[in-house]
């Protein structure tokens, strides 16, 4: 039981938060609460990026320098601890045709002690997303253009009238139609962020055989909130945007 868990529990937190040993971690003052005014998002104008990806960065606007700040609580049924995450684009390429974001994450323990094998702390570290038309993929360890393989993490727009995909490479491949694994977005709706202004949000879910994971996203910023429960709250984590920013 522990085992199957700790597996479950480590495939959905990696998909939504983790990567391997970070080359740039930011500097402390980074986690100051920023200042800055919100700027129109640039531009991926480039002849080699399609109008249909110009598009969807638009919505999630992966260009260097972008900076997302999140409050962050790992918990489980005997304790919390509260971390704050940087996440900011680093790097943009085109491979192979493919508009690609290299991602780095930083993590500060803010409260609470972390006990050995907490499941439900963030990882600092490297991802990738890589942005075909519509379809967003993210990756964990190095890059592979090999779609067929990857974590579709967003279709933007997002599907409408209650359609939905499978992230998962697998049961994309197999058509396995379930409940289990599906993930889709709710109707829009105006939200007020912190940042200022009012932005078009959408409730993303994706249900699981023992859990949820639920993110909410923001056209022109991105995830705003992230929330993951396993076993009836057990075991977890929700993290929810303080700050984003253009360098």
């Amino acid at each position: 039981m522990k085992i199957m868990l700790h597996s479950i529990l480590m495939m959905i937190v990696l998909a939504g938060l983790s990567g391997c040993a970070s080359t740039s971690p930011l500097e402390d003052d980074l986690f100051q609460e920023s200042q800055t005014t919100l700027p129109t998002a640039p531009m991926a104008d480039s002849p080699d990026v399609d109008a249909e990806t110009q598009h969807t960065l638009r919505l999630f606007p992966l260009y260097v320098g972008s900076t997302w700040i999140y409050d962050y609580l790992g918990y489980n049924q005997n304790t919390e601890v509260v971390w704050q995450i940087v996440e900011w684009v680093v790097d943009t390429r085109i491979i192979n045709g493919y508009y690609v974001a290299v991602m780095d994450r930083h993590i500060k323990q803010i409260d609470g002690a972390t006990p050995q094998n907490f499941l439900s702390a963030p990882k600092p570290g490297r991802f990738w997303y890589l942005v075909d038309g519509r379809d967003v993929y993210r990756f964990e360890s190095l890059i592979n253009t090999n779609l067929s393989g990857a974590w579709l993490d967003l279709v933007l727009p997002f599907p409408e009238n209650g359609a939905a995909w499978y992230p998962n490479p697998d049961q994309r491949a197999h058509f396995q139609m379930s409940i289990t694994g599906f993930r889709y977005a709710s109707a829009p709706f105006q939200r007020v962020l912190p940042l200022g202004g009012t932005y078009t949000c959408y409730n993303v879910a994706t249900r699981y055989q023992d859990g949820t994971a639920e993110s909410t996203f923001c056209e022109n910023v991105g995830f705003v909130y992230h929330e993951f429960n396993l076993f009836n709250r057990a075991y977890g984590y929700r993290s929810e945007l303080r700050d984003f920013y253009f360098e």
